[in-house]
């Protein structure tokens, strides 16, 4: 089992009372990499920001304390096998599980075996259960449990607290004598956050006159030395052949759990609720965001129905389902897989009348570790007969789950992933293993023989790289003066930024093919003129993830939703650029206690006059067309995408930096990037962008770029003056992305607009009229520039892209 490399950083105060880290001296460790931090070395908070986050008293540091300790444990050269360590005893350790419930793969737990006494600790904290929904809270029950029992039989135990895990892990470490911390270092924000508090708040306590230490663990599946070399591009990452690591085995026995300390459990799951929902509760905004966010987009449109009527109030109208590759599909499993005793009795059951309805809820991997285990076991098995109850329930399911190629094994296992009861290492090496035994102890070279097996060694590979991404992105970020996170939706990792540290709340939600760097010099400009501002990567764009699930205007308007919820956590401004103007609009009218007011950028989306009667029609079914369709138009559109983002700029196309385009062009090759392009062939006519604006009743402002190529702006500015109610208008001399190519033209429209927006003293006689110093076109240069656009718009329809861009006009 290869060795991993254990890096100590020493962090120390830098400036600003922020902490910086010396650069690492490395030895090697069990199973994963290692990082000694303290002091919320990885959010780089200030330690009073960090312990007023976690409602801890901010006591003054001790000068003669070091925020972060050069002692470390000395391993050995080699991994042990069954991550047992052959070390010398050492002194007393906790073992912090947060989002890795197992005892499989787990480095802390190899770590740990060095030690002389070991807590294994569970702490449910609000930080911790944030945004969980209740199918994902009773997974973590079953998780808990699981692991509990696991320990156990280790002949160790697992301490269950509630309450602040800076104050659990004190009062435990004071108990026992623990000096060491070993956890998980984390991808997501708020965790990562989490850490650094605990860091911070262990920093300035003494336990028999030594100071703690907190230890984080990096569980990869490749085995990298150096994260910060690693391309950015997946095409090259590829081609470097990264090697894969083996996953750790199981420990064969732990250090005995203190015979003083009391384990504890875990409240009921009802109970857990109604206990996060009343801490949770204290907040003022909590009572409507929570209505908010129980009412899905489609409840919000209207009563569901499963005909093709035509519905009023924007209702939704569902497809026929079906399919013929599904019903094969289908069919094989019942008659063919199955025993011929099984299969006649059900054929006879479906004859008589008798047969049983599957359950439509859809299905829950039950039992935590140990039955994720089990159930990715049947899930690889998919094409095999078998007798297994357990197994056959799965199989029933995972076609109906393949609304995508590939999509099934996430829709199964994405609770496991996000508890961290499956490892990546473990679900690719099972996987591989199965392909090789189904190959007589060979791998084909030409691709895998199970489409289980493939989807699950594809989508660990994919969620390793958009780890990998956040890693990196953190790092740069930071270099470039902003605080780049990490948030995890329906267990999907979606990126974000955010500066400012004070003032009313802005989110930037960007157009298609774009990123929250699009919004890179607004962000800036704004922040610094007294608010906070987030730039945000919708799913299947830029850094964040790009699952194989069925994109549509509802689930980015669902995702927005739940990032003002669960990260900002108060009504914002919203604001937008083509179709993220769009999903800015549809959070506006379905979800108007969330938005303060509104701003577009050249938004998407039809203005339909008058209209009476609407339908919002569900995407259509998967067909390889799209499959197909997809993979050529991305190739296309990767020749010609630096081009056509020049177009976009008609006024300052130097702004179309190479950057800009480098990072296009770099999320076009990351796994699965053709998913939002095949989703394009199945979305139908969105609703029209004033049905959402007049369900909204907040202040809408509108920078309308009037060289935009993509859209008649003269038209299109004048019909949602004529047909949307509360809009305010400004013209800048621009094309499709306004905000990009003028950057200080727009902040400066957009600060005195957020002045007026939150009730503040409005801007001086000055500022007012260099607010009012806005582009207009007089009638020879309104003539030169419509036939300028028209020039622009034959050159565009002579690409085979404008059928699709005339197709999806509302979206793109």
């Amino acid at each position: 089992m290869a060795a991993m490399q254990e890096t100590f950083s020493t962090i120390r105060p830098g400036p600003g009372g922020r902490f910086c880290a010396e650069k690492p001296r490395s030895c090697c460790l069990p199973g994963g990499s290692f990082t000694c931090v303290s002091a919320a070395a990885n959010s780089c908070l200030p330690l009073r920001e960090a312990c007023r986050l976690n409602g801890l008293p901010t006591v003054p540091l001790k000068r003669r304390k070091s925020i972060m300790l050069t002692r470390a444990s000395r391993a050995e050269n080699e991994a042990p096998a069954n991550g047992e360590y052959r070390g010398e005893p050492k002194r007393t350790a906790v073992v912090w599980f947060k989002r890795d419930l197992r005892i499989d793969d787990h480095p802390g737990l190899a770590t740990a075996s060095s030690y002389s006494h070991v807590i294994p600790l569970f702490v449910y904290d609000p930080v911790l259960l944030s945004g969980m929904s209740e199918e994902l809270i009773n997974a973590l029950q079953d998780a808990i449990l699981d692991l509990q029992l696991s320990l156990q039989k280790l002949g160790s135990n697992l301490a269950i607290r509630t309450g602040r895990t800076a104050d659990v892990l004190l009062d435990i470490a004071n108990e026992v004598g623990a000096l060491d911390v070993i956890t998980e270092a984390e991808i997501e924000m708020d965790l990562d956050k989490l850490v650094g508090v605990v860091s911070a708040s262990l920093s300035v306590e003494t336990i028999a006159g030594q100071d703690m230490t907190v230890k984080q663990w990096r569980n990869s599946l490749y085995n990298i030395q150096n994260y910060e070399e690693l391309p950015d591009c997946y095409k090259k990452f590829q081609a470097s052949k990264p090697p894969v690591g083996c996953p750790l085995e199981p420990p064969t026995s732990l250090p005995p759990f203190p015979r003083n300390l009391e384990a504890g459990c875990g409240p009921p799951s009802k109970e857990l609720q109604i206990t996060w929902t009343s801490a949770a509760s204290k907040t003022v905004n909590w009572e409507s965001f929570k209505g908010a966010q129980r009412i899905s987009a489609e409840t919000a449109l209207g009563d569901q129905s499963n005909s093709r009527r035509s519905l009023s109030n924007g209702a939704v109208a569902e497809n026929p389902s079906g399919g013929m590759f599904k019903e094969l599909i289908a069919w094989r499993e019942k008659y063919i897989l199955a025993s011929p005793y099984e299969a006649i009795e059900k054929k006879r059951r479906e004859l008589t009348g008798e047969a049983e309805v599957n359950d439509q809820e859809g299905y829950v991997v039950k039992g935590g570790a140990t039955g994720a285990l089990n159930i990715l076991q049947g899930y690889l098995r998919f094409q095999e007969p078998t007798g297994r109850d357990d197994w056959q329930e799965v199989h029933e399911h995972v076609m109906s789950l393949e609304t995508r190629p590939g999509a099934s094994f996430r829709a199964l296992f994405g609770n496991s992933l996000a508890l961290g009861t499956l490892s990546l290492r473990r679900v690719y090496h099972e996987a591989i293993e199965y392909e090789r035994a189904r190959g007589g102890g060979w791998l084909s070279p030409f691709g895998f023989s199970s489409f289980t097996a493939a989807a699950a060694i594809n989508d660990a590979k994919a969620i390793e790289w958009y780890q990998l991404l956040a890693h990196q992105s953190r790092e740069q970020g930071r270099q470039k003066g902003f605080q780049v996170g990490t948030w995890r939706w329906r267990g999907y990792l979606v990126q974000y930024a955010v500066v400012g540290e004070m003032g009313p709340p802005v989110v930037f939600v960007h157009g298609f093919g774009a990123f929250w760097e699009h919004f890179r010099d607004n962000m800036k400009g704004v922040a610094e003129a007294g608010n906070r501002v987030w730039g945000l990567t919708m799913l299947g764009f830029g850094r964040s993830e790009k699952p194989m699930i069925t994109y549509t205007d509802l689930v980015w308007g669902e995702l927005v939703r739940d990032f003002i919820i669960e990260v900002v956590k108060e009504p914002v401004i919203l604001g937008g650029n083509s179709i993220g103007g769009y999903t800015a609009s549809v959070v506006a009218g379905l979800w108007p206690s969330l938005v303060q007011s509104l701003v577009l950028f050249n938004s998407a989306g039809r203005v339909v006059p008058d209209y009476q009667s609407l339908e919002y029609r569900k995407p259509k079914e998967k067909s390889y067309v799209a499959y197909i369709g997809s993979r050529l138009l991305l190739a296309y559109l990767q020749n010609l995408s630096n081009g056509m983002l020049t177009k976009c700029y008609p006024t300052n196309p130097g702004r179309a930096d190479n950057w800009l385009q480098n990072e296009v062009m770099r999320a076009s090759y990351d796994p699965n990037s053709t998913a939002v392009l095949e989703a394009m062939f199945h979305l139908r006519a969105p609703l029209p962008l004033n049905y959402y604006l007049d369900r909204y009743d907040g202040n809408v402002l509108v920078i309308q770029g009037m060289r935009d190529p993509l859209h008649n702006s003269s038209l299109r500015a004048s019909m949602l003056q004529a047909y949307c109610k509360n809009v305010s208008i400004q013209y800048v001399n621009a094309g499709h992305c306004p905000h990009d190519e003028v950057p200080e033209e727009v902040n400066s429209i957009l600060v005195s607009w957020l002045k007026s927006s939150f009730s503040i003293p409005q801007a001086d006689a000055a500022e007012e009229r260099e607010m009012n110093k806005v582009w207009l076109p007089d009638s020879q240069e309104a003539a030169d520039l419509d036939e300028e656009l028209e020039q622009q718009r034959n050159q565009l329809s002579a690409d085979p892209v404008t059928r699709l861009k005339e197709e999806m006009e509302e979206l793109v």
